[in-house]
């Protein structure tokens, strides 16, 4: 049955029809084409936002200063609340929390050779480093031993770094000598940073700045948490927490501000969920094209069976089966979606590859130094196979309806169809 006659009957007829064939299979192409470069996008587009706190540990909290909003005890509305030590001591104190970390934080001038830069000097212990997914590009973070001993160490981000190197051709300020505010410190590590306008970042010992400037309160804590693994458990943590705060500084626990809470288990929850309405979104208008191609492989083949309805006859007279007429017309229908559909597949992930090289490339260049919003925008090729079967399956479905109604019309009424 498959032999070379039925294959010339039916890219006969294809070629007969050029125009209305490549239209329709434009259109299946489209919808594929269409459906990759949303899907890669979308993947896109959450693996950026991903990549940024990849190296975050989940089940982490941060503690921010606040004023307060609501009169309290005696206490006026708009005081801004200060951590300090006791907030450690209540922190160490719940068995959900694992380690704590307070961040001094002070600005200054971060001075190398003749150049110099603005930047925001924070203390921290060397958790602090993972609770924040501080990603080191050379050296090192902070440890124990510069913590123990004091030491005047600092690691400073990608963005000063290269700002302040722009000179006798050296590309690293790992191991050499900066001034901050005047006290001379060893650059240790160089990490990737998150910059905010043109201060640049620089982490030091905790207890190295704390024995500089005798600071006793801080704007910011960091902590790790251990059983919290629902958002509804961390809601509830949270909630007892702020209580607990409350408590220590005298403000009231209806108060919304006073101190700020987060939590990086609850935002990637919620940042999950923000990606699936998207994907889901997407899966929509993909599919939407797709039946649009597949309307019009149905389209073209009710047109092909009216133009071969006498042709139909004929061969019905001639002693045709029905079942190689069927066959015939779906195969054309066949033919038409898997020839475009798999044109559309190669183009849409050819283009997505390209983009993905492209970015890469980029991402090589500036040395992973910036924060990133559209990581590797490429789709899982299963899906995209997957996709276009259906779409196959579903050309040959929409082609068998018409091919189907041709069959069952008597010879003698075909050939007198006008």
């Amino acid at each position: 049955m498959f032999n070379k006659d039925f294959w010339s009957e039916i890219f006969m007829a294809l070629r007969r029809n050029k125009l209305r064939t490549i239209l329709t299979g434009f259109a299946i192409s489209w919808g594929i084409f269409m459906l990759i470069i949303l899907l890669s996008a979308g993947n896109g587009l959450k693996n950026g936002v991903t990549s940024n706190f990849a190296d975050r540990i989940q089940n982490t909290y941060t503690i921010w200063s606040s004023s307060t909003e609501l009169p309290y005890k005696g206490h006026g509305a708009n005081r801004f609340i200060m951590l300090n030590n006791k907030d450690i001591q209540l922190l160490e104190s719940l068995y959900q929390v694992e380690e704590v970390s307070p961040v001094l934080s002070q600005g200054g001038t971060l001075i190398f050779g003749e150049k110099s830069k603005m930047v925001s000097m924070e203390g921290v212990k060397p958790i602090y480093k993972n609770i924040e997914g501080i990603k080191m590009l050379e050296g090192r973070f902070v440890n124990e031993n510069d913590m123990k001993n004091k030491m005047k160490v600092v690691v400073v981000d990608k963005n000063t770094n290269d700002e302040l190197m722009r000179i006798n051709g050296e590309t690293t300020m790992l191991g050499k000598t900066v001034y901050i505010n005047g006290l001379s410190f060893t650059v240790v590590g160089v990490c990737k940073g998150f910059p905010w306008g043109d201060r640049g970042q620089c982490y030091v010992p905790y207890s190295t700045l704390m024995a500089i400037y005798n600071v006793k309160e801080y704007y910011q804590l960091a902590f790790t948490t251990k059983g919290l693994d629902t958002k509804e458990e961390n809601e509830a943590f949270q909630k007892e927490l702020k209580k607990r705060l409350a408590a220590v500084h005298e403000f009231s626990p209806e108060d919304k501000r006073g101190v700020w809470i987060d939590s990086q288990m609850v935002n990637s929850l919620e940042t999950m969920k923000i990606f699936n309405t998207i994907n889901i979104f997407i899966w929509v208008i993909g599919i939407a094209m797709l039946i649009s191609g597949v309307v019009g492989v149905s389209n073209i083949m009710r047109i092909t069976v009216k133009e071969r309805t006498n042709e139909i006859g004929i061969r019905k007279a001639l002693g045709a089966k029905p079942r190689s007429i069927l066959l015939s017309i779906v195969m054309e229908s066949l033919v038409i979606t898997t020839i475009f559909g798999y044109i559309g597949m190669f183009l849409g992930m050819g283009v997505m590859e390209i983009v993905n090289m492209v970015m890469s490339a980029g991402e090589v260049a500036t040395g992973g130094g910036e924060m990133s919003v559209f990581v590797n925008p490429t789709v899982d090729i299963k899906i995209v196979v997957l996709a276009t079967l259906v779409l196959i399956i579903s050309g040959v479905a929409a082609g068998f309806a018409p091919a189907w109604n041709s069959v069952k019309v008597k010879p003698i009424e075909a050939m007198n169809y006008r």
